[in-house]
């Protein structure tokens, strides 16, 4: 198995768990935050419905398409939506890229007055999933905070058992 077929996998094991989380979240609790510095839930979830946008830009044009008016809270059937549409969409370019352009192609994000982060079209790929797989950790630890259940993500939780 090679990187791009390990990250296919890796796409299709997590696409249930993102979306069990996103799905937990209680539609009246979008604007919880566990600290004054904490990022609100419903914004954690919106970035978890843009993610796959962003990486589908890195293997098409090098750039990831991060658009940050889709990090605004809509309603649950909407996030949903848009994370489901996101994703297919990732998943077909993911299939769609060759191996050459996967493993030599190279990504560029611009990050302000911080630099930039230029890499291999793969390395930024998998550095945009564990960011995403980082918020959901973010976003589920919330979850029993707002009184909702916490999914089951890499086994069972206290609250699927």
């Amino acid at each position: 198995m090679n990187t791009k077929e390990f990250f296919i996998k890796t796409l299709k094991d997590e696409q249930k768990k993102f979306r069990d989380v996103i799905e937990a979240l209680p539609e009246d609790q979008f604007s919880h935050k566990v600290h004054d510095r904490a990022r609100e839930a419903g914004n954690l979830a919106a970035q978890l419905t843009a993610q796959w946008e962003a990486i589908s830009g890195i293997l098409i044009s090098g750039v990831p398409a991060f658009n940050a008016h889709a990090m605004k809270a809509k309603t649950r059937a909407e996030m949903l939506s848009v994370f489901d549409t996101g994703y297919s969409y990732l998943l077909k370019n993911v299939e769609n890229i060759s191996i050459e352009d996967w493993e030599n192609g190279n990504g560029v994000l611009d990050m302000g007055p911080n630099g930039k982060w230029e890499d291999k079209k793969y390395n930024m790929s998998w550095g945009f999933l564990f960011d995403a797989i980082h918020h959901r950790g973010q976003l589920s630890t919330y979850l029993r905070a707002m009184g909702a259940k916490v999914p089951s993500i890499y086994g069972p939780s206290a609250d699927t058992q």
